[in-house]
């Protein structure tokens, strides 16, 4: 059973390809009608066939595809896989309800089976934990994932690699760990220690060798930005992302890293906050970023961000609240509108909740409405929590429309806007509530 999902990068191997030795993989899908394509994503190509009338596809990767991770994509699944070449392998996709069952087989079979086996559904952290039980636990499950790598009989450079993916794998829970555990041992006194720092610092060295690896990526800009960001009290956007880059400029010395890193968060920060600040983080950027297609990209983000910047009209929107009710940009007119983007599964954005209602309070009876979107799919976990949490303000609900997303160029939640009492933006990127600046930018409006 397939419970998680995460695209895996090449790592440049040792072993040479066979010349002229093809490399397929058959999807078949069980269970349902198979729609769109199914999909190989390696670090350097998509590979994408439409599928039949019998539900299967079957994709064929280039001569000098390289050994090392990959994906197979079908609709919001990416199942981790590992590419071989000359070894081909057919995998059925079984669909039963939610659940989709990967069943291997081929020359190339094995190896999946064991990276979409039970070993890897059972990585499941306890948050709720004390700060050293917890980092105890990681140090446990990476030996139970090792020891069952071991015991697969797999050859030594397959298992040289896979003991590195589970590493960071693992460890990539860590930086989370200070957020998630506020929210679920409820405890908002709670700050890392500085073994937390040294624990998380060691855990991810520079790799330059593994700068293609997704679990190596994902860990160590996590952990950069937890290291850089660690005495900052109040979430602020600019600030954050200026620590990460004065960070990486002071401790990452390889250049493909620092590339891959500085080009991550700042195209992080214009995707949630804009261009508005754009000439503070530039000259870092410019410095640290030579492809011209990273750079083409990010230009053609900051133009998509012109469209709202602070003074434009904000996109319309009309969705159905907690009643039932259809509710619009347009009944809040004359209003200044704070709105929050959230999920019930997002930890940060369950934590902002108390301060949330604190800010309600404190601006009740003011000229401002107070309007939470939920992206939640599950709509009665949405409906669940706004009941027993007794959520206040406009409770709306978008499920799987993405068009208010889209408008916004969300990437990321919790996200905050503030328009005025015209309906123009104000601020693509607000103040979470929990930062002091939010009242002090509340108070300050004309005629709140």
């Amino acid at each position: 059973m397939i419970k998680f999902c995460f695209i895996v990068g090449l790592i440049l191997a040792v072993m040479s390809c066979t010349p002229g030795a093809k490399t397929s993989v058959s999807v078949h899908v069980e269970g349902t009608q198979a729609m769109g394509k199914a999909g190989v994503q390696t670090p350097d190509s998509l590979y994408a066939v439409a599928f039949d009338s019998t539900g299967s596809a079957v994709i064929t990767l280039a001569e000098n595809v390289k050994p090392g991770y990959a994906s197979i994509n079908y609709g919001r699944l990416q199942l981790p896989v590992y590419i071989e070449p000359g070894k081909s392998f057919d995998v059925v996709l079984k669909v039963e309800g939610r659940r989709i069952n990967p069943t291997f087989t081929g020359e190339g079979a094995k190896k999946n089976e064991y990276l979409n086996g039970s070993s890897f559904q059972r990585v499941r952290p306890d948050f709720k934990a004390d700060e050293d039980a917890f980092i105890s636990s990681m140090e446990e499950m990476e030996k139970q994932l090792v020891a069952a790598l071991d015991s697969m009989g797999f050859d030594a450079q397959f298992n040289q690699l896979e003991k590195k993916r589970i590493h960071y794998m693992i460890y990539s829970y860590l930086p989370m760990y200070p957020s998630y555990h506020t929210y679920y041992a409820n405890d908002r006194t709670y700050k890392p220690s500085a073994r937390y720092y040294e624990v998380l610092k060691a855990a991810v060295p520079e790799e330059g060798a593994l700068a293609d690896m997704a679990e190596y990526q994902r860990m160590l800009s996590s952990a950069i930005s937890a290291l850089a960001n660690k005495d900052m009290e109040n979430y602020d956007a600019l600030q954050y992302v200026k620590n990460e880059l004065e960070y990486v400029q002071s401790n990452i010395k390889n250049p493909e890293l620092a590339e891959k890193l500085v080009d991550e968060y700042a195209t992080r920060y214009v995707e949630r906050s804009g261009v508005d600040h754009l000439p503070e983080i530039a000259p870092v950027y410019n410095a640290k970023v030579t492809s011209a297609d990273k750079k083409a990209k990010f230009d053609e983000l900051c133009g998509k961000w012109a469209k709202i910047a602070k003074g434009q009209p904000s996109p319309e929107f009309k969705y159905l609240d907690i009643n039932g009710k259809e509710v619009g940009l347009k009944d809040l007119a004359g209003k200044y509108v704070y709105i929050d983007v959230w999920a019930t599964w997002c930890g940060p954005c369950r934590g902002e909740l108390p301060h949330l209602k604190e800010l309600e309070h404190q601006f009740k009876g003011k000229n401002i409405a107070f309007v939470s979107i939920s992206c939640d799919q599950d709509k009665a976990a949405w409906e669940k929590m706004v009941k027993e949490e007794k959520l206040e303000g406009i409770q709306l609900h978008f499920g799987n429309d993405q068009t208010f997303m889209n408008n916004y160029m969300i990437r990321g939640i919790p996200r905050f806007i503030l328009l005025d009492r015209e309906g123009k933006i104000l601020a693509a990127e607000m103040t979470r509530p929990s930062n002091p600046k939010t009242v002090e930018t509340f108070n300050a409006l004309e005629g709140i």
